[in-house]
Formats: C-alpha cells, sequence, structure tokens
C-alpha cells in the first residue's frame, strides 16, 4: 500500500512539474527583466518602410509620409499594445487670444503634409565596430500628383493652401541612440534647456523648418501631429488604453479616454500648461485597466531659431491639444522666424517598465495527456497488487 500511496505521489508531482514549465515556457521572454540591451539596428523593407529594432522597442517609420508606430520589441508587431505618432498638417496662425498656442479659428493657411512628397533615408553610427545609433531622415519635395487616401487626417478639411507651402522646406529626423543621450538646447547667449533621451527605448526626433511664407511680423507657425494607441493588431480583442496628459491645466492634472472627442467646429483646441520644474512636456499612453503607463510624446519647450547670417536665438514652444475620437491632436506652435529656419525636439517611446506580459494559453492537450498516461500507470499498479 505504501508503494502505490508513493508511485501516486510521485506521478502527481512529474505532471504538476511539467504544467508548471509549460506555462514558464508559454509565457515568453516578455516575463524576464531586460538587461543592458544590444546595439540597436535597421531594415529598409521593399515599399519604402525603415525599421529600427532594440532590445525594448521595435519602430516602423512609413516610407511615404511623416508617420511612425511603435510597439515593445517582445510584443509580436504590437499585438497588445502599439503606438503611433503622425504628422499631419502645417499652417500658419495669428494667435488671437493671446495664449501662444493653436486654436482652429485662429488659423490664416494651412496645408496637409501628406500632400507632398517625402524621402526617407537612414544610416547609423559606428564607434569602434559598435553601432552608437540608428538615424532616419523625412524630406519634404514636391506637390503630390494625387493625394493619399489612407494618410492620417488632418484638422482642416481639404487640401488648403498647398501651393502656398511648396517650397517651404522641413525635415523631419529620428535618432535611436545606444546609451543614453544628454542633449541640450543652447544659442549665441548659453544653455536655456537640458534633457536625456533614453538609450534603446526613446526616439528623439528634430523637427526643422525653413523659407515659410509667413503672412506679417505678428503670425505664426504650427505643425499638428496625431498621437493614437488604439491601434493594437492581435487577433485577440485589442486591449483598450487611454491618455493621461500630464499638464497643469486648472492646477491639475488632465486625463481623458481615447474616445473622447472634444472638437467642434469652431475648434476647441485647449493650452498644454507645462509642468514646473522641467523642459520637458509629455502625455502617456496609459494601460486602461492596470494604470501603467507604457508610451508617451514628449516635447522640450525651447527652439533654436537660426536667423540670416547664423544668429541663434531660443525661444518658448507652446502646445494645445484636443481629442478627435479617433486619438488627440496635439499642436506645436513656434514664433516668427521669417528667412531664417527653426529646430525643435519631441521625442516618442516606451517605458520599459511597462511591457505587456506576454502570454499563451497551456498546452492543456499536453498536461491532460500526460494525466492520462499517469492515471493508466496508476490502475496498472492497482491491479498487479491485487
Amino acid at each position: 500500500m505504501k508503494t502505490i500511496q508513493k508511485t501516486m505521489i510521485s506521478l502527481f508531482l512529474v505532471v504538476a512539474l511539467l504544467g508548471t514549465t509549460a506555462l514558464a515556457s508559454a509565457q515568453g521572454p516578455a516575463t524576464m527583466p531586460h538587461g543592458p540591451g544590444g546595439p540597436p539596428d535597421h531594415t529598409t523593407g521593399t515599399d519604402g518602410t525603415v525599421t529600427i529594432n532594440t532590445d525594448i522597442i521595435s519602430i516602423m517609420a512609413n516610407g511615404k509620409v511623416p508617420m511612425f508606430h511603435f510597439w515593445y520589441a517582445v510584443d509580436d508587431e504590437g499585438a497588445h499594445a502599439k503606438f503611433s505618432t503622425s504628422f499631419v498638417m502645417i499652417a500658419e496662425y495669428e494667435d488671437l487670444n493671446g495664449d501662444g498656442g493653436y486654436q482652429t479659428g485662429e488659423a490664416l493657411h494651412f496645408a496637409p503634409l501628406s500632400a507632398f512628397e517625402w524621402t526617407l533615408t537612414s544610416g547609423s553610427v559606428v564607434v569602434d565596430d559598435v553601432v552608437t545609433e540608428v538615424w532616419l531622415k523625412y524630406t519634404k519635395s514636391g506637390v503630390r500628383s494625387t493625394m493619399m487616401p489612407d494618410a492620417a487626417p488632418a484638422a482642416l478639411n481639404g487640401t488648403g493652401s498647398v501651393m502656398r507651402f511648396e517650397d517651404t522646406t522641413i525635415q523631419i529626423w529620428g535618432h535611436i541612440y545606444l546609451e543614453d543621450y544628454q542633449g541640450e538646447v543652447a544659442d549665441d547667449h548659453g544653455s536655456h534647456a537640458n534633457y536625456t533621451v533614453a538609450g534603446g527605448s526613446e526616439l528623439k526626433i528634430d523637427i526643422e523648418i525653413g523659407n515659410f511664407p509667413f503672412s506679417s511680423e505678428d503670425s505664426m507657425v504650427t505643425i499638428q501631429t496625431l498621437q493614437r494607441e488604439h491601434v493594437a493588431t492581435g487577433i485577440q480583442e485589442p486591449q483598450v488604453h487611454r491618455y493621461r496628459i500630464e499638464t497643469r491645466e486648472q492646477f491639475r492634472n488632465t486625463t481623458l479616454d481615447s474616445n473622447n472627442n472634444w472638437t467642434t467646429i469652431g475648434g476647441n483646441e485647449s493650452r498644454f500648461q507645462s509642468m514646473n520644474g522641467t523642459n520637458i512636456q509629455k502625455i502617456d499612453f496609459v494601460d486602461y485597466d492596470a494604470g501603467i503607463a507604457q508610451g508617451f510624446f514628449s516635447w522640450v519647450d525651447k527652439a533654436t531659431i537660426t536667423w540670416p547670417g547664423g544668429a541663434t536665438e531660443i525661444v518658448d514652444v507652446n502646445a494645445t491639444y484636443v481629442p478627435t475620437g479617433v486619438g488627440t491632436a496635439v499642436y506645436l506652435s513656434y514664433p516668427y522666424f521669417d528667412n531664417g529656419s527653426i529646430l525643435h525636439d519631441p521625442s516618442i517611446g516606451l517605458y520599459p517598465a511597462g511591457t505587456p506580459l506576454i502570454s499563451e494559453p497551456v498546452d492543456m492537450v499536453l498536461v491532460a495527456g500526460i494525466g492520462a498516461v499517469a492515471l493508466v500507470a496508476i490502475l496498472i499498479v492497482l491491479v498487479r497488487k491485487k
């Protein structure tokens, strides 16, 4: 009898051990903490898209318009959490209410950025046989012969004043680094802001605009971005996220859901109040159920104007935002820089601590089969004892 009991206990432990092993195997590498990380790499697809990969983040740059999709490297092409940032419109406006930010009713001229041709190039920086940086660059050129029907929608309908902006120069760079990068915004008078770009998980973006057709010295420029996070691609029901906007509007942080729509005919953009004690402003993409911040769009609240002759000047960057029902439009606003150019540094990225737990169903057929074999073995032992 004791032999039977020992046999049953041993077989039970074997089944439990195999089941646990199957579960651990199904959970995959996402449950493991990230190490120091390897060098970034990049590939170019046949359609012109550029994909950048690190141990933490995967970024896909659209080959036809300035648009980035990004997701966790362990998440199969963003099956559980996928985000996008699109640059969709340029506009000239008059700041009628004096808040330093763009509202729809203040627009003078605009053009969807998808109305222009864009060239995407990429490369890497290698130091001592190690890739320390991967970069890419969008360069605006001529007007498209046909519009792109699948481009992210601009806030204003129609083609606007496309020909007015035909000669405006726009370059949008992206840089991802192996190690943390220390940045500085400085001009001829000294340093005005410092920031850190997280190595392996954050794409530093440079927006450079020149030859802008200002109507007057009182007008300003805005670039509209569209932030989306409800773009999970898995066969399962996509996870519902929400945006957490870190702003001191009315002296409190503001949280809004992804499906909110504040747009009105006259525009309903809200001024983004800068956080105290930092030059970095940002929007976090927060998992709705877990309350964990996963992705972000951020920007330095300073930009650099280069005037004819080479003199530089640091100016403030203000932002307004409005949820549109399909994402959150964020408008980055720049002051007058006629005959000069302006350079500004936003970023997109992921928080390593927010990596989703990638798990698959345990192979119950395998576990059940092991259990059946164990049961048969026990019955054989019992029959033989009789």
